[in-house]
């Protein structure tokens, strides 16, 4: 009997194949961009697996943006140690605000006021 279910690898080269035709569309510059966004979503493969309740291309944007955001974090903190050095106020990053749960947000829709 063979396999019923893809592998995360296997998934992964299917969605990069579907991304394909839509990259070469894209100018150059941004043809460059989407191919290192996909390239991101390849460090993430291994956790992909256990996330078969979401679809894969799904899963692969989540792992693009999420290394995004970790490229972010790394320059708002070089831009704090430059401005550090430098003696100037260091910019405000604009904090995520802390936010209720999700569970917490339903409980008090559920009580009148």
């Amino acid at each position: 009997m063979g396999r019923t279910i893809q592998s995360a690898t296997q998934t992964w080269i299917e969605e990069e194949q579907a991304l394909k035709r839509f990259t070469r569309a894209l100018r150059r510059e941004d043809q460059r961009l989407m191919i290192e966004l996909v390239s991101l979503s390849r460090l993430h493969i291994a956790e992909a697996s256990y996330a078969s309740n979401l679809f894969p291309m799904d899963v692969y944007l989540i792992s693009m943006l999420l290394e995004t955001f970790k490229k972010l974090r790394q320059a708002e903190k070089q831009i704090d140690q430059l401005c550090e050095i430098a003696g100037i106020a260091k910019p405000d990053n604009g904090a995520i605000p802390e936010l209720p749960d999700l569970i917490s947000l339903l409980g008090s829709a559920d009580d009148p006021e």
